[in-house]
């Protein structure tokens, strides 16, 4: 896909929170499948090309999510993968390149989630499009990632029931 050179990458959504919960279970909930389809209303499914544990820089899937009634596919592509503290993520498409970049740090009570969504886009008119609407993500991604904080606390509840 050709590409502007003038077109400059676009913050559109960051986040960060604290959770009480220890590192590797909050890795595991925010990149395990079976984990990210219960708390990520948005995603019908992601089919990978690779098992869980052989992902790595350069690993691929494909993503199909679910936005109001529209069904959207893309292929995403693993650009940084360093278990349990990073992954970053990112998908082509007709809009731009989009890149989400989640950081997981360690802290006294538990782990820090930082997360990052930027988009550099295609052409002009998408720039535009995108400075005047990216105010809607925090909307849409605020929920998900709350939801996905209230699923580490149910995964974590469970299992400190059962021992």
């Amino acid at each position: 896909m050709i590409r502007s050179k003038n077109v400059r990458e676009i913050e559109c959504y960051t986040f960060e929170n604290e959770i009480e919960a220890d590192i590797q279970l909050v890795f595991e909930c925010l990149n395990d499948d079976e984990h990210v389809l219960k708390w990520n209303s948005l995603i019908i499914e992601n089919i990978s090309e690779v098992p869980k544990d052989e992902i790595k820089v350069g690993s691929t899937y494909i993503s199909r999510q679910k936005f109001e009634k529209k069904v959207f596919e893309a292929k995403a592509t693993y650009t940084k993968y360093t278990p349990p503290y990073k992954v970053a993520v990112e998908t082509d498409t007709k809009e731009g390149i989009s890149r989400t970049e989640y950081t997981l740090k360690e802290f006294d009570e538990g782990t820090i989630l930082q997360v990052r969504v930027t988009l550099l886009p295609s052409n002009w008119y998408y720039k535009i499009l995108t400075n005047l609407m990216k105010w809607s993500f925090k909307f849409i991604y605020d929920d998900q990632f709350k939801s996905f904080i209230d699923y580490v606390y149910d995964v974590q509840y469970e299992r400190d029931v059962r021992g």
